[in-house]
């Protein structure tokens, strides 16, 4: 009986090992966010804006979740990693070739997608709302306000960014096509507005700032799954 049992019991205790390397490496990569916190907020900040916060604890709370946020953005590449050494044992080499081109692929888009997002989008967003404002209007943003549109809209980019592996993938699998895609193309516009008004701040510049890119994406997609098939 025991003998039955110590299989799954070294999985359970290879997992936590795994589970604690990850713990691990957030941590260190949270607190080197706490630390260098000057250099990311100069990095997320707007120009021209005057950084303020409104109550005591306000400034020091989003320090610590931002650089929560970043240590767990900087850990993907180790957490993929470690989760590849879990079940790579039970693939076959043709598997384990998939997954492997899946797991570059993902990460490679998830990264592009949070760049365009904090330095392209959200200060484009962001001027706009500024230059739309009265002049006489002087703007004084919370950070904890602002941590939270911009936490919001990466979240959002980097939940989007994975649409071209995961369209790719169904065609590969056999689940969708190009002529079915096409087929309903007009529908899946109008689901790709109704969830970026749901993933986005409520706002109809952010939701189109997400639509947009959205769409570009499921038609680049289209038009590799039409090569490659």
């Amino acid at each position: 009986m025991n003998d039955e049992k110590l299989p799954f019991a070294l999985h359970l205790e290879e997992l936590r090992g795994r589970l604690l390397i990850c713990l691990f490496v957030i941590s260190i990569l949270s607190l080197t966010s706490f630390v260098i916190w000057p250099k990311i907020i100069s990095l997320m900040w707007i120009n021209d804006i005057s950084m303020i916060y409104i109550s005591p604890q306000e400034a020091f709370l989003t320090r610590i979740k931002v650089s929560s946020i970043c240590g767990l953005l900087g850990s993907i590449p180790v957490i993929l990693h470690q989760i590849w050494k879990f079940i790579k044992p039970a693939l076959t080499e043709r598997e384990r070739k998939l997954i492997i081109s899946l797991g570059i692929v993902s990460t490679v888009l998830l990264f592009a997608g949070i760049y365009f997002n904090v330095f392209i989008v959200t200060p484009i967003v962001v001027n706009f709302f500024l230059r739309s404002s009265q002049p006489t209007l002087k703007p004084l943003i919370s950070i904890s306000n602002y941590a939270s549109f911009l936490m919001n809209m990466t979240l959002a980019f980097a939940l989007i960014s994975q649409l071209p592996l995961l369209m790719m993938l169904a065609a590969v699998l056999g689940l969708v096509n190009f002529h079915s895609l096409s087929k309903y193309r007009k529908i899946t516009v109008i689901g790709i507005f109704i969830l970026a008004a749901v993933l986005t701040p409520p706002d109809a510049l952010s939701q189109l700032a997400l639509a947009l890119p959205m769409w570009g994406l499921y038609e680049l997609s289209l038009i590799f799954i039409k090569i490659i098939r």
